[in-house]
């Protein structure tokens, strides 16, 4: 009754029309460029460890990101074309991923079905539920963990220009021993910086009967929000 008497009071209302963003052959809204970014400092650029990954992925791979400052260019290089294979955070709830990665991939292998997981999560985020990993080499879980090291919160650097607030303390993290961390919970782990080498060791972390973790260092860049 109330809800009737409420739709009575608004009356009707023609639908605004919105200009829908466009789809670029990814399937996901356009975020940026499809040629990978090359820096000018000698790291790796996110793009091109994306890229790298995208061409040694089974079809069938489930990613699962949490990787805010460089979703861009796993949008642009990553063609999601197959349902239930993408995995994202909502509302900015941090260090969701890690675990997440660890319920997929334990459903994969309950099912039967075994597709590849791989969890991509920025240096940052990584921090937050760490102890997943454990969960993950005690299961035996073959989850390929790619943790892309800018030594910054680029995202909220991001904000920061965003929101006119310069000079926000705390947003650098250098000093993270990521391999040792990995390792101290049972997890195979690299520290690479060559595309080939990534290659190489994303292949066979899905044959391994423990998860895997690839700190790569790329460049950092703090993206532009609007």
């Amino acid at each position: 009754m109330c809800l009737e008497g409420l739709k009575e009071l608004l009356g009707e209302r023609s639908p605004k029309t919105s200009k829908t963003r466009s789809t670029v052959a990814h399937g996901l809204a356009s975020h940026g460029s499809v040629a990978p970014k090359v820096s000018d400092d000698g790291r790796l650029t996110a793009a091109q460890v994306f890229h790298a990954l995208n061409e040694i992925r089974p079809a069938n791979t489930i990613v699962v990101e949490e990787s805010p400052s460089n979703l861009a260019d796993l949008h642009a290089a990553w063609r999601i074309s197959e349902p239930d294979t993408f995995y994202t955070f909502a509302s900015g709830i941090l260090g969701w991923n890690l675990p997440a990665a660890v319920g997929i991939a334990l459903a994969e292998r309950d099912s039967g079905r075994n597709r590849p997981v791989i969890a991509i999560i920025g240096d940052g985020s990584f921090q937050y539920s760490v102890q997943s990993l454990w969960t993950a080499a005690q299961l035996n879980l073959p989850i390929l963990i790619i943790v892309p090291r800018n030594d910054e919160y680029c995202i909220l650097k991001s904000f920061a220009v965003l929101e006119e607030t310069p000079g926000v303390p705390g947003l650098d993290i250098p000093g993270f021993d990521i391999v040792s961390i990995a390792k101290g919970y049972g997890c195979h782990a690299e520290r690479l910086e060559d595309l080939d080498a990534i290659k190489k060791a994303a292949v066979a972390a899905w044959s391994k009967s423990r998860p895997t973790v690839l700190e790569i260092p790329i460049s950092a860049q703090v993206p532009a929000l609007v």
